[in-house]
């Protein structure tokens, strides 16, 4: 009885290793996907001195009011 047990395992075994597998190969899952779209370019530094000029004038025409005022 443990003959037949011992030759019933190494069939089994046979017949399932003897599919070979797949042919074809494995999809490679370590791809990182780029995004190829370039976002819109915008003009920060032009806004930004503009915004700074303008504090800047602001800051100027404040203290010369304040001179005025002590000139009088």
């Amino acid at each position: 009885m443990k003959k037949f047990f011992a030759i019933a395992f190494v069939a089994a075994s046979l017949v399932a290793c003897n599919g070979g597998g797949d042919k074809t190969p494995a999809a490679d899952t370590t791809e990182v996907k780029v995004d190829t779209t370039a976002p819109a370019v915008v003009d920060t530094a032009a806004a930004i001195m503009d915004t700074a000029a303008k504090k800047v004038d602001a800051v100027l025409d404040t203290a010369a009011k304040k001179i005025e005022e002590l000139k009088k």
